[in-house]
């Protein structure tokens, strides 16, 4: 059996790394997508995962297939599309470690899974079901992911949902709202980021976008991320705040919201998701925020995954 199978983007992230002596800027070819991100993170938590998805039968198609099976991810749910080429991105990094991206997905093989190519049996075979917004962005990709959730509510699984908002793969944000809420509606594990919260609901105040979004579906775990913030959980009637783990050492901050998504998935694996005390998610919330500080102060994501005993090691230099 998997913990955690995850279905959506897998690509390339193009990063910038520098300029060259001519002065061009150079980028560095970094295997990502948000649900191998979380994937990765957990296979290093010492949990079997798998994930479902699709690349393009290319250099950059067999790159990526080569990598997921290095980082312990089980790779068989992973189709190579022969007529289109693997999505690419290009990512901006500013002087903060913060990013831009450029997509080459007009199509990408991402977006091509049929639903018949989805392995439902991996679906059946695992505890947590994982998947975010963006292979709701297009068909067939979009109704291969909603087949793929459908299996995994009549499987009794437990549905994690991140919206992971990119505003410029979506031809119409209306769309965007439409596909974020449907995933909503089906999980009971939600990540969301700050300004994807405001977005989304219309509130600044976070308790009140949390209670909007209960209002559509009374979600048992939501956790809103808040960058150099912290991050906040939201359980029953508690809510409880997760200080951060601010480094001078942050070069790129792709793939941070993926790592503390998967160390809340690894929490939720090894605790489940009854009768959690405060205690319990404060201690969640610090592990998971250590382990996104790590990963931001490391170019890429998948690769870039910290080991247990390294976020067990910040955590216990923040508490001293």
């Amino acid at each position: 059996m998997y913990d955690v199978v995850a279905l959506g983007e897998l690509l390339v992230d193009f990063i910038q790394s520098g300029r060259s002596e001519q002065g061009n800027p150079m980028f560095e070819a970094n295997p990502g997508g948000a649900p191998c991100n979380v994937l990765a993170m957990l296979s290093r938590l010492g949990h079997p995962v798998a994930f479902i998805g699709k690349v393009g039968a290319d250099s950059f198609g067999e790159m990526l297939e080569k990598t997921i099976r290095e980082a312990g991810i089980f790779e068989k749910g992973l189709v190579q599309d022969k007529k289109t080429n693997t999505t690419l991105a290009l990512v901006h990094t500013f002087p903060d470690g913060d990013r831009d991206f450029s997509f080459y997905r007009k199509p990408g093989a991402d977006i091509m899974l049929e639903e018949h190519e989805v392995r439902k049996d991996l679906i059946e075979d695992c505890r947590i079901f994982h998947f975010g917004s963006l292979s709701l962005t297009d068909e067939p990709a979009a109704g291969a992911t909603r087949a793929a959730v459908k299996c995994a509510k009549e499987a009794g699984k437990l549905i994690s949902f991140d919206p992971n908002l990119r505003e410029l793969l979506w031809e119409d944000l209306e769309q965007a709202k439409e596909a974020i809420w449907y995933g909503i509606e089906q999980c009971d594990i939600l990540k969301i980021a700050d300004n994807e919260i405001k977005w989304l609901t219309g509130a600044d105040d976070y308790d009140k976008g949390v209670e909007t979004i209960r209002e559509r579906k009374d979600i048992r775990l939501i956790n809103v991320t808040l960058g150099r913030e912290g991050s906040l959980a939201y359980y029953g009637a508690d809510k409880v705040f997760g200080k951060p783990f601010l480094s001078d050492k942050t070069v790129d901050t792709t793939g941070a919201g993926d790592t503390f998504c998967a160390c809340v998935l690894g929490f939720i694996l090894e605790h489940g998701l009854d009768g959690l005390t405060k205690k319990a998610l404060e201690e969640m919330l610090l592990f998971a925020n250590a382990a996104a500080s790590i990963v931001t102060t490391r170019k890429g994501a998948i690769r870039s995954m910290p080991e247990r005993e390294e976020v067990l090691a910040a955590v216990k230099n923040l508490q001293k």
